[in-house]
C-alpha cells in the first residue's frame, strides 16, 4: 500500500476534510475490510503516551481474552486483563493507582473493520471505592491519514462514546496496535494520547 500524505488543501473540493492535529479525515480513500489482529503472548506495544514512552506487553492468551503489563514507562506494573482492542477492560490492577473490575454486556461486533459497523457495551463496574454503570457505543467512523513522523498511513477511525468521555482508535493494515488513540473527556477535554512509535522524535 502507498504512502500517501495528504492536507486540507489537497483535499479541496472533498466532500469531506477534517483536520485534528496529526490526523486529516477523508472520503477520497478506500481501505478493505480490516480483520482484528492477531496478538501472542511477549508482543510488545510501543508508544508515546501524552509525550512519554511506554511498553504495553502481552502477558497471557485465552480463548476470549488478553493479559497485559505495562513494562516500560512511567505506567510500569500496571496489568490489565480483557477482550482488548476497543474493548473495555474487565480487570485491571496498579493502573494510575487504581484496582478494579468490570462486566460487560457486548452487542454487535465492529471486526472485521468497515465504515458504518457498531458495537456496544453496557458496562458495571468497581474499583472498591467506587461503582458505576455506563453504556458505550462504537462505530467505524469512517478513513484517516494519521502521520507520524514523516510517515503518513491510511486508518480506519473507530469511535466510542459513553456519558463521560469519547475514545478513538486508529487502526491500519500494516500495523497490529492502534496507529493512535485518545481520550477526550466532557468535562476536562483532551486527557490521553497514544502515538504507535516508528521512530519518530517527539516534544
Amino acid at each position: 500500500m502507498k504512502k500517501i500524505a495528504l492536507s486540507c488543501a489537497l483535499l479541496a473540493g472533498l466532500a469531506a476534510c477534517q483536520t485534528t492535529d496529526n490526523v486529516v479525515r477523508t472520503t477520497n480513500v478506500s481501505l478493505l475490510s480490516l480483520q482484528k489482529p492477531e496478538l501472542a503472548v511477549g508482543d510488545t506495544y510501543s508508544y508515546y503516551l501524552n509525550g512519554k514512552h511506554e511498553t504495553t506487553t502481552v502477558t497471557a492468551v485465552g480463548a476470549d481474552t488478553f493479559s497485559f503489563e505495562v513494562t516500560e514507562g512511567p505506567g510500569a506494573g500496571c496489568t490489565f486483563e480483557g477482550a482488548g482492542f476497543v474493548s473495555p477492560d474487565v480487570k485491571w490492577e496498579n493502573c494510575e493507582s487504581s484496582t478494579g473490575s468490570q462486566t460487560l454486556e457486548h452487542t454487535g461486533d465492529i471486526w472485521p473493520l468497515k465504515v458504518g459497523n457498531t458495537e456496544s457495551y453496557a458496562i458495571e463496574g468497581t474499583d472498591g471505592t467506587d461503582t458505576w454503570s455506563s453504556n458505550r457505543e462504537c462505530s467505524v467512523a469512517g478513513i484517516a491519514m494519521v502521520t507520524l513522523g514523516t510517515t503518513t498511513i491510511p486508518t480506519y477511525e473507530v469511535v466510542c462514546k459513553d456519558k463521560s468521555n469519547t475514545r478513538t482508535w486508529f487502526y491500519s493494515q500494516t500495523h497490529k496496535w492502534p496507529v493512535k488513540y485518545t481520550k477526550v473527556s466532557k468535562k476536562r477535554g483532551l486527557v490521553e494520547t497514544r502515538e504507535l512509535d516508528l521512530g519518530q522524535k517527539v516534544g
